[in-house]
């Protein structure tokens, strides 16, 4: 695994305008999933990842340190804990981060049950309220959340880690 000790490198740039801003992670296909539980929701939700970012001395720590035996396939970099810290979205971060590919959700490939529970947004403009709101639709078994006129990214990291 190459480690990266530099915060100027390109990679590490990069995962800081993913961050940073929509346009990016629209134009480059890419989102951000920092944490080892959020990490471990990626994988079992099939969300393909496409590169990930640890620091031993906060990932050893962990208690997920079994996801790193399915990561076989995908670009794996460790990194120090200064560079960590200038890639993790979070204070008391687990040492780990990927960029993983969006998937596409339409009405079209939304499957339902006889006589769903459906939550309808229109227009929600907070990232943290987006995500505490799927977060509550989860623990109330709703079938369906729809974003009518999204006014934030869906995939910004605070929905990510609000929605946990």
């Amino acid at each position: 695994m190459e480690r990266i000790q530099s915060a100027q490198n390109s990679k590490i740039k990069n995962v800081q305008k993913l961050f940073a801003k929509s346009k990016e992670r629209k134009e480059q296909n890419l989102f951000i999933v920092e944490g080892a539980r959020e990490l471990q929701l990626a994988i079992s939700g099939s969300y393909q990842l496409d590169t990930v970012f640890i620091c031993p001395e906060l990932f050893s720590s962990s208690g997920y340190t079994d996801i790193l035996t399915g990561l076989h396939s995908v670009n794996c970099f460790e990194v120090t804990l200064p560079v960590f810290q200038k890639i993790a979205y979070r204070e008391h971060s687990d040492g780990i981060l990927a960029l993983c590919k969006p998937k596409s959700h339409t009405l079209n490939n939304l499957c339902l049950p006889d006589n769903p529970f459906i939550i309808v947004l229109e227009a929600v403009e907070k990232p943290g309220n987006l995500g505490a709101i799927l977060r509550t639709a989860d623990a109330a078994k709703v079938d369906a959340v729809i974003v009518c006129d999204p006014q934030t990214d869906v995939y910004n990291p605070n929905d990510i880690r609000s929605s946990i």
